[in-house]
């Protein structure tokens, strides 16, 4: 099956990697984070703005292919502090309300930059 980079114009440019790659009905995104379309960071030092913003860009990275949080089947967490937890993962519920996703959740010491607090990445399969 042919690899194909996704190009998602709502979220961030990536740059020197892709945001979402396309491999016959399988989809992955890079760990997206909470930045606005021009790449600036989303909710410096909130948690809930931050987690939204993440949210949205999966939205928008899934929409990119034609799919939705149904069609997500794991989910990878990164924080950078166990007390995010609880409101991660109400919003992990938010999101995936029935027929959760697997999902595995990190605390780290930091992310890519020190703003960042959250970031996600997802693997989804398109229905057949």
């Amino acid at each position: 099956m042919e690899k194909t980079p996704v190009i998602v114009p709502q979220i961030y440019p990536a740059k020197g990697y892709s945001h979402v790659v396309r491999t016959g009905d399988f989809v992955w995104t890079a760990g997206l984070v909470s930045h606005g379309p021009d790449g600036q960071i989303v909710g410096r030092g909130d948690i809930d703005a931050q987690v939204e913003c993440v949210y949205e860009n999966v939205k928008h990275s899934l929409a990119s292919c034609g799919l939705g949080f149904d069609d997500v089947v794991k989910i990878t967490m990164f924080a950078t502090n166990i007390l995010f937890r609880p409101r991660i993962m109400e919003a992990r519920a938010k999101y995936f309300p029935t027929k959760p996703p697997v999902s595995s959740f990190f605390v780290v010491t930091a992310l890519s930059t020190a703003d960042q607090l959250f970031e996600m990445e997802v693997m989804a399969v398109a229905k057949s």
